[in-house]
């Protein structure tokens, strides 16, 4: 724990968002968000020799954005502008410790125990000039190899240093180094590590480049290359494209690429991922199916949970093994006509020729059906409710149920 009581932590944080918030020059239109999320989460394994995981906890998070306001500073006619960021994250166990981790809740494997609370917090420096952005300090990155995970308690986020401007009208770069990070069930912010055959190894950072063309409104090309020292490099390419096909009838094309090779030789990695993704939007209704297949090695993720996102086949558990191929479908639902602010969707996803270390192939399914309900009344404006169900089963291995209830409030001042 980074102090002694619950008290302390949020006192001491608010101290210093609002240190960085009255630093400007005025106040006028900068952002305060307040968060509020109830977390129950619930796996199940059938197997009698596997312990049951889970928890429920209650998070309470606070976000300043500021404005950029104009320095003194002048170059070429364009004033530099300043502005700060700032972030708390909080939360609570509610339940019995299971002595189990849950990747929710941090977890001290020495005592197998689970924290009782636990704190995120950071800030952020940013500059302007024109429009090319500087960041450095606490950044969202919502980037491959750098995604915020939101499906758990508290939020993922990374340290380091974030330049974006455009090169045309089109064009948009981002570039930076991220020195660390702080996984969703952790408080501090830790080294990126790779685990391979049980031996840890560290880097001291992610290099990236991130390029986004958009040839038109409809259609947008996208490639990333990421040098995580000492571990491995990822190079990405992405390509979207949205086709009307008619008045509440639309086509959306994903195909993605992914590339991952060692870049040290402590690590043995050769991996590739390809995707496709078709769905069709029909008025109410939603319908996709997409491929995707694993080409050598498993895909490598770094430790801590951080999650690849940007795949076409992500889902509670990893369809990204050894040689693995997989299908999945999708049929989601927009009970606006009837209900306003209820959705809901379900796939179903199915892996195969999953290559296992003894030299026999596996195979996996799971089923997530998630549902969402928006109040709508003015008074409960910024409050939802959402349930996750999830049924996962594999020929070799340990198979579960998982139910994710969530309460999530937000408000803007």
């Amino acid at each position: 724990m980074l102090f002694n009581t619950p008290f302390t932590k949020i006192f001491t944080t608010l101290i210093f968002i609002n240190t960085c918030a009255f630093t400007q020059l005025a106040l006028a239109k900068d952002e305060w968000k307040l968060t509020l999320k109830n977390a129950y989460i619930d796996r199940n394994f059938d197997q009698e020799n596997v312990k049951d995981s889970g928890s429920w906890s209650q998070g309470v998070s606070l976000f300043y954005h500021s404005q950029f306001y104009d320095t003194p500073i002048e170059i070429l006619e364009h004033p530099l502008q300043i502005g700060v960021d700032g972030s708390m994250q909080y939360a609570v166990r509610l339940s019995n410790d299971k002595h189990v981790n849950d990747t929710v809740l941090p977890f001290d494997p020495v005592k197998q125990e689970q924290a009782a609370d636990y704190l995120k917090y950071g800030g952020t420096l940013k500059l302007k000039y024109d429009q090319a952005e500087l960041r450095v300090g606490e950044l969202w990155l919502n980037l491959p190899m750098t995604a915020i995970d939101t499906s758990r308690q508290l939020l993922t986020t990374y340290q380091g240093v974030n330049l974006k401007f455009p090169i045309q009208e089109k064009l948009k770069v981002e570039l930076g180094h991220v020195s660390k990070n702080s996984p969703r069930n952790e408080e501090d912010f830790y080294k990126f590590s790779y685990t391979q055959k049980g031996i840890k190894h560290y880097s001291d950072g992610l290099d990236y480049l991130n390029l986004s063309y958009d040839v038109n409104k409809d259609f947008n090309i996208n490639y990333y290359y990421g040098h995580l020292e000492n571990l491995y490099d990822k190079h990405y390419l992405g390509v979207e494209h949205r086709y009307p096909i008619a008045d509440n009838i639309a086509l959306h094309s994903k195909l993605r690429y992914f590339n991952s090779q060692d870049n040290s030789s402590a690590l043995d990695i050769d991996s590739q991922n390809v995707g496709l993704l078709e769905t069709l939007k029909l008025n109410n209704h939603t319908l996709g199916v997409g491929y995707q297949r694993i080409i050598g090695d498993a895909y490598p993720l770094p430790d801590g949970f951080l999650p690849e996102l940007y795949f076409i086949n992500w889902n509670v558990t990893g369809f990204f093994k050894e040689n693995e191929k997989s299908w999945h479908f999708v049929y989601g639902y927009d009970f606006k006509d009837y209900i306003l602010g209820l959705n809901s969707i379900a796939k179903y996803a199915v892996g195969r020729d999953i290559k296992m270390s003894n030299g026999d192939k596996n195979k996996e399914s799971e089923l997530d059906v998630l549902t969402t309900y928006n109040f709508q009344q003015p008074a409960l404006k910024g409050l939802s409710l959402q349930h996750l169900f999830t049924r996962y089963q594999q020929d070799y291995g340990s198979d579960f149920t998982e139910n994710r209830f969530f309460i999530n409030y937000q408000y803007k001042f």
